[in-house]
């Protein structure tokens, strides 16, 4: 009886223990770039817009501190594919809500799209006040910058 009520002890003990410890420990960690460039939070993307046409793949960080006015300074760095042989080339598509309540888009320069299949393009973004931001994965072409979006993450 001794004993069982001294397991029962040391098993009761371990998994207090064990639950702070869970506890304590934060969700996810962000990505290293975010913390060598000082930013308090990030998180790892990835996307295709395989929902949608097809073609676009991004795998990228999104880094972020409050600026203590509800709006956030960003940092995104970004691989962007084009995976399929359709004519058209792949980019990265950020959307955001400005300053001015407004939804504002940023597509990368041609340069850093890719352009032909199994191609990559790296890029990096940063803005000030920003809120609401998201990242999708795009077909690009010349007369439309970026069509045929993944969802938003």
């Amino acid at each position: 009886m001794k004993l069982r009520r001294a397991l029962v002890g040391i098993l009761t003990a371990l998994m207090a223990t064990v639950g702070i410890q869970v506890v304590a420990e934060p969700a996810f960690a962000a990505p290293w770039n975010c913390n060598i460039l000082e930013y308090d939070n990030g998180r790892h993307v990835e996307t295709t817009n395989a929902n949608n046409g097809g073609g676009s793949a991004i795998s990228g960080d999104v880094c972020w501190t409050a600026n203590g006015n509800g709006y956030y300074t960003v940092h995104v760095r970004w691989t962007v594919s084009d995976i399929k042989s359709d004519g058209a080339g792949a980019t990265i598509r950020m959307e955001y809500t400005g300053t001015d309540g407004a939804t504002h888009y940023f597509v990368p320069a041609s340069a850093d799209r890719a352009w032909a299949n199994g191609e990559n393009a790296f890029g990096t973004w940063n803005l000030s006040n920003a809120k609401n931001l998201y990242v999708r994965a795009c077909l690009t072409n010349t007369s439309s910058p970026a069509h045929h979006c993944s969802a938003k993450v």
